[in-house]
């Protein structure tokens, strides 16, 4: 009974440090234009650095945002 006990103990604490997140994705937005943005995307994990760059009309960036706050409180609750 004690050896299970350990080994389900074990398991948990192997799932909750294997659960922790790097962030590794930086954003940097850069105001190009009155209804333009540049969005550069940095992302270092790996062995690789990758880096994109993408324009948007203000917008359209703005929308995008919303739509991430509104999916980041739905999956809090």
């Amino acid at each position: 009974m004690k050896k299970i006990t350990l080994i389900l103990l074990l398991l948990i604490t192997f799932n909750i440090n294997a659960q922790k997140r790097t962030n590794c994705v930086t954003t940097i937005v850069e105001k190009v234009n009155d209804y333009k943005v540049k969005v550069i995307k940095k992302n270092t994990c790996g062995n690789t650095t990758v880096i994109k760059i993408q324009t948007y009309l203000k917008r359209d960036w703005e929308a995008l945002q919303k739509k991430r706050k509104s999916r980041k409180k739905r999956k809090t609750k």
